[in-house]
């Protein structure tokens, strides 16, 4: 009785979820592009199918339900992302007992010192002409979230989560801002560690510039991971997603996870169904396919340190590269 009362739970906090998710399809709608970008080596090893993944700090990026931890974590995940830019990211969270875990974070994607192109002239009447004229030779541009993150384990089965966030683009002398909330929930059936989880991120306002409003990057998943192998020295971890984008169609993410030894984690995963190209035999080849990647744990002290890696093939694109260090204590 206990556990379908668990269930039933679940199910209307994901039923509410789905129900608030719009199910346009118009590539390149939203604006706030930097949000899709996948954080951790972790993560993104496993092809970003982690809406199951609990006790990491990192996950207030993804599903903020995932963050539960009696533990004080923290994390920084460093990403050589295309074109040279710089994808940075840093979550700490805090066990506070009769409350949950709490936690704040911040997203950092940029670029200094462009070569600016200012020789075209404002159409009289356009919105151009609202703006500052900055007259530099360059400028820069950065996008920027600032987390803070909640997650309350309710039964020893389900977790609940939510995140509120600051978000803000700026390039050259232009700027815009908007809030936004993420809200998330785990189950864990208690059987061969089988978790069944639901995520709803983006939900907020308009970035506007010159008075037009792009929506910020909604999203809605639902996803599951199952333990394979269970022995102390050997875990092996499947995780499927299913994620629906408001800007695209469906996605279907898949990942393995190997721990061996409680010290050293292989990882691989794929995207499927992104938006790509299509080959001579009309297949279609998605923009961001497998990935792979590891992890190490180091004891140091009284503390667990963690060092991961992820590689991410792009294709026609460079090939991307994630690290991310990680302290529990």
């Amino acid at each position: 009785m206990q556990n379908k009362k668990y269930l039933t739970a679940f199910i209307i906090v994901v039923v509410m979820l789905t129900t608030t998710m719009g199910f346009a399809q118009k590539p390149g709608l939203t604006g706030a592009s930097f949000l899709k970008i996948a954080v951790g080596a972790r993560h993104t090893a496993l092809g970003s199918a982690v809406t199951t993944v609990a006790g990491d700090p990192t996950m207030m990026f993804w599903n903020p339900a995932g963050i539960y931890s009696e533990k004080t974590n923290i994390s920084f995940s460093h990403n050589d992302w295309l074109v040279a830019m710089t994808h940075d990211a840093l979550a700490a969270t805090f066990y506070l007992d009769g409350i949950g875990t709490i936690g704040a974070g911040i997203i950092y994607l940029g670029k200094s010192d462009i070569t600016a192109n200012r020789d075209i002239a404002p159409t009289p009447g356009t919105a151009s002409q609202q703006a500052d004229q900055a007259t530099g030779a360059t400028y820069d541009f950065y996008d920027l979230a600032v987390n803070l993150s909640i997650s309350r384990k309710f039964t020893d089965k389900l977790t609940l989560g939510a995140s509120i966030k600051l978000i803000r683009e700026k390039i050259d002398d232009l700027d815009a801002s908007a809030i936004a909330g993420d809200f998330g929930v785990i189950y864990n059936s208690g059987w061969r560690n089988l978790t069944f989880g639901a995520r709803l991120t983006n939900l907020g306002g308009d970035l506007e510039y010159f008075q037009f409003g792009a929506p910020i990057p909604l999203t809605f998943s639902i996803g599951a991971s199952f333990g394979i192998a269970n022995e102390k020295d050997n875990r092996l971890t499947a995780y499927i997603d299913a994620t629906k984008p408001q800007d695209n169609e469906q996605s279907y993410f898949g990942g393995l996870e190997w721990e061996i030894l409680e010290k050293l984690t292989l990882r691989g995963g794929y995207k499927f169904g992104l938006s790509g190209t299509e080959d001579s035999f009309n297949i279609e080849n998605t923009d961001e396919g497998a990935s792979f990647g590891g992890g190490l744990v180091i004891p140091w002290s009284s503390a667990d340190m963690s060092i991961d890696y992820a590689f991410t093939d792009f294709g026609l694109l460079d090939d991307t590269h994630r690290f991310s260090f990680t302290v529990s204590f």
